[in-house]
């Protein structure tokens, strides 16, 4: 099947559920003995740290995995270069079956002319989009490692779950 190799490095994870609504602070503390403001502030800093661990924490090293798997432009490059690959092989046969339609046929001479011009475009197209995917893989993994990815970019949809 086309394409059937992708998947997203953050949308299948799977994460325990937050504890944001479990942690309960009490704002009348700022006004109790001499450190209580102090003791507030501590227990609100520490409920942020929490929910930070348990909600982002696990994403930033899912990107760190991702930024850092070597093998992933090559995936990328040979998934592209197969599906070019398959694209040129489904547009050859429609080409095919056009001729049929219409009653044409090549002679040999035009036939073999025709096989060579479509092999040659066909591994042209499958190296540039190989190489198109590497690059971007690449590109996506330097702008990941340099913070350009970071969980502003992350679709709201999968951070919210």
């Amino acid at each position: 099947m086309f394409g059937s190799g992708f998947s997203s490095v953050l949308a299948n994870m799977h994460l325990p559920s937050s504890q944001v609504g479990q942690t309960r602070v009490d704002p009348n503390q700022a006004f109790r003995g001499d450190q209580g403001a102090s003791e507030l502030l501590g227990q609100l800093n520490r409920a942020q740290w929490a929910d930070w661990r348990n909600r982002f924490a696990p994403y930033i090293d899912q990107l760190a995995g991702a930024a850092q798997d070597t093998g992933a432009p090559r995936a990328a490059g040979r998934q592209a270069s197969q599906a070019m690959g398959l694209a040129f092989d489904a547009n050859q046969q429609a080409r095919e079956q056009d001729r049929q339609a219409f009653g044409l046929q090549q002679t040999g001479a035009q036939a073999e002319v025709d096989d060579r011009r479509s092999a040659l475009q066909r591994r042209a197209s499958m190296v540039s989009a190989g190489n198109q995917a590497r690059i971007s893989a690449q590109d996506r993994q330097q702008s990941i490692l340099a913070g350009g990815m970071g969980l502003s970019n992350i679709p709201d949809r999968v951070l919210n779950q």
